[in-house]
């Protein structure tokens, strides 16, 4: 570890928290960032995982006024994530390195593409439901594939738990994020076990990401705000597609 390191690290947090206080997005900063400074792709992915997790907390915390009025429905999730975000890290903890090299590309690219399309769903879903909730066994099903990939890619979780929330119930947008913002505390607060104990992480990068994630979250909620989502939206896309380019460049 060295000044550069830390300095790229504290600015990649800085950067991943504002995103995601805005547009979402953030771990397309933060995940190849520990890669740049060193840290083999596996072992960046379980740290970052690791490394997000209070920011959802911190999310869900304070979403929890949007949450009380469903906390039937939020409860009755409980057991769907925890089986899917504990699938998600067995698998990632029994993926050779070699295979989760290979596959990292199109991971990102996915992320990236959901990050074009997230909004689009959103709205697409929310007018197909006609003001009604879809049966309870659809919301667990995109509940359960959301948590599954979030516990083990974490890039674009929150997008992909909005979309398929958003698919299983007729709520506001306030309340969906709310539902979403449980979740991915679930999800984090698995793989930060899971991978606390068995995974090969780089606990002085989580000791750098944590506090710089948080700060970058509280200045994006106070100044992000004023700039308009597109253009944050549009130059992650932009990022997230040169990233997939090089990452599979270097993989063949």
């Amino acid at each position: 570890m060295n000044l550069i390191e830390v300095s790229l690290l504290v600015l990649a947090g800085l950067l991943g928290g504002g995103l995601n206080a805005v547009a979402g997005g953030g771990s397309l900063i933060t995940y190849p960032t520990l890669m740049a400074v060193g840290v083999p792709a596996l072992q960046a992915n379980a740290t970052n995982g690791i490394a997000v997790a209070p920011a959802y907390a911190a999310a869900a915390f304070g979403s929890r006024e949007n949450l009380a009025p469903q906390k039937r429905r939020a409860l009755a999730l409980i057991p769907t994530a925890l089986v899917a975000s504990v699938c998600g890290a067995l698998l990632l903890l029994n993926t050779p390195h070699s295979v989760f090299e290979a596959v990292v590309p199109f991971l990102v690219l996915a992320a990236t593409v959901l990050m074009a399309v997230g909004p689009w769903i959103n709205r697409k879903v929310t007018a197909l439901n006609g003001g009604r909730d879809l049966h309870p066994v659809a919301l667990h099903a995109g509940v359960f594939a959301g948590c599954l990939y979030g516990s083990y890619f974490n890039a674009a979780l929150g997008l992909i738990l909005m979309a398929v929330i958003a698919m299983g119930v007729s709520e506001k947008l306030a309340r969906i994020g709310a539902l979403k913002n449980f979740c991915t505390m679930i999800v984090g607060v698995v793989t930060s076990v899971m991978y606390g104990v068995w995974a090969d992480v780089a606990w002085w990068a989580i000791g750098v990401l944590v506090p710089a994630t948080f700060i970058g979250g509280y200045i994006g909620a106070r100044l992000f705000q004023r700039i308009p989502e597109r253009p944050l939206r549009f130059a992650i896309v932009v990022y997230g597609l040169v990233l997939s380019g090089v990452l599979l460049a270097r993989s063949l």
